[in-house]
């Protein structure tokens, strides 16, 4: 249903709060991280069909802040799919050479196949620099904490909002967008209690 799943995420998407691109507040950080998510490693299709929406929003997004103000960009991510040939990490960096960021800013660690490990693999590359951190808005909490968790200090970049900032109860019939938003909160609400209780 519309509304409960709005309700499921909403927890996750409102915990931290949008800052704009033109913000001064992540200027003051010393680089832009973005967490991976997928490509479809296949080159038959449209460049930009080649990106889910988490990835392209959190590529793009990251994309215009380096215009607004240039610094290092890292990114982490291994071969995800079994036919796939380069890892997600690379195919971000080409997401960003194509954007106009200059390679020498781009920094690639290719490994981690998940949030916990793709975390890991960064913080070895990031010299405990403050970062910008963009990733889905739901994603940032438990992205946060393993972060922060490493000693990193973090201002949280959300982006790919499944639901909107004011939402009003609403009738509606079931649909496959709220099936797919109450499935990505559940995976993350999943992950958080991985995180804290069972690790």
């Amino acid at each position: 249903m519309p509304y409960p799943s709005v309700l499921l995420i909403k927890h996750l998407e409102a915990k931290y709060p949008v800052i704009p691109i033109h913000s001064d507040e992540w200027r003051k950080t010393d680089a832009i991280v973005v967490l991976a998510c997928n490509y479809f490693e296949d080159n038959d299709l449209p460049f930009v069909s080649r990106w889910p929406n988490c990835s392209l929003q959190r590529n793009l997004h990251a994309a215009l802040m380096y215009r607004e103000h240039s610094m290092p960009i890292f990114l982490a991510g291994n071969i995800l799919g079994s036919t796939d040939k380069y890892s997600q990490a690379s195919h971000n960096k080409y997401f960003f050479e194509k954007m106009g960021v200059n390679s020498a800013d781009i920094f690639v660690v290719p490994k981690g196949v998940n949030t916990e490990t793709e975390i890991n693999a960064l913080v070895s590359i990031i010299n405990g620099r403050h970062i910008s951190l963009v990733t889905s808005a739901s994603h940032l909490p438990r992205a946060v904490f393993y972060f922060e968790e490493n000693d990193i200090q973090v201002l949280p970049i959300p982006v790919e909002y499944l639901s909107r900032k004011n939402a009003e109860p609403v009738a509606g019939l079931p649909n496959a967008a709220s099936l797919y938003r109450s499935e990505r909160a559940i995976h993350e609400y999943l992950g958080i209690i991985y995180q804290k209780y069972v690790r």
